[in-house]
């Protein structure tokens, strides 16, 4: 006498496996990372209080919400890097106003590091 099993529980080797279609979809990408299980409980906390879906609140925090960087070489390297890849589409006021989003965002992300960094120093004479 054989074991029976229900037609759902049959083995998925047979059956192809239902693909999304990326195309189609606005956000295909994914981003993860790692928190503590008190940090989690503050965030979840915070997303409930927003209102807001979680994909809604962290794309808002991550790119609408101040962050206070703290000057370092590492940080300045990149910004040089980044810089000198943006020399070329800074040169003309037509090609800066053709920049993509992803251009004008890193350009305005590097303007307002720079301003927290030294736009509240007095000139020295």
């Amino acid at each position: 006498m054989g074991i029976y099993r229900r037609e759902t529980m049959v083995s998925n080797e047979n059956k192809e496996k239902k693909k999304r279609n990326e195309q189609n979809r606005t956000r295909n990408q994914s981003l993860n990372f790692h928190v503590s299980p008190a940090e989690r409980k503050l965030i979840e906390r915070r997303i409930e209080l927003s209102g807001l879906d979680k994909a809604t609140f962290f794309i808002e925090s991550c790119l609408y919400q101040k962050i206070l960087v703290k000057g370092n070489i590492k940080s300045f390297d990149k910004i040089k890097k980044r810089l000198d890849e943006l020399e070329g589409k800074l040169s003309s006021p037509a090609v800066l106003a053709a920049l993509d989003d992803v251009n004008l965002e890193t350009i305005r992300m590097i303007l307002e590091i720079m301003d927290h960094l030294y736009g509240g120093r007095k000139e020295r004479k």
